[in-house]
């Protein structure tokens, strides 16, 4: 059996340099956390999981959380009345899937989307209305 790292989604996953330490950046970071935790724990996923090494896991959810900034800035822009979730996102990095598959992933990608913002609503932080500045997360996380 795989053993499981406890920590799988790195914050260092989501710059590579001081000037991508932003607010965005930490965003999509919590975004990842919370997608792997569904992915790794949704019932309906278990044969994604058994395709899937958390390593493969781990690098989808960083992947489909840097491609949520597209959606983000189009909500922003108000090109979109509501943010969308493409299945473009998940078709792109699995060609291969069934379009049950890609479903599946996309309801616990709208499910970690809906939890992380209930978390927003009582964060100070404000990572989107302030998404362009520094975010010292990143740097404490460094410091561990």
């Amino acid at each position: 059996m795989e053993e499981l790292d406890a920590d799988p989604i790195k914050a260092e996953y989501f710059y590579s340099t001081e000037d991508e330490k932003i607010k965005l950046n930490w965003f999509c970071y919590e975004y990842a956390f919370i997608l792997y935790s569904k992915l790794r724990n949704g019932g309906k996923l278990k044969k994604y999981r058994k395709k899937n090494t958390q390593e493969q896991i781990v690098n989808f959810c960083v992947y489909f959380s840097k491609e949520m900034k597209k959606s983000i800035h189009e909500r922003l822009a108000k090109l979109v009345d509501t943010l969308t979730i493409y299945e473009e996102y998940v078709e792109q990095y699995y060609p291969e899937n069934s379009r049950r598959e890609n479903l599946l992933l996309l309801t616990a990608a709208q499910e970690a989307w809906a939890e992380l913002l209930d978390g927003c609503v009582i964060c100070p932080t404000r990572c989107i209305s302030e998404m362009n500045r520094k975010c010292v997360f990143f740097d404490e996380m460094d410091e561990d």
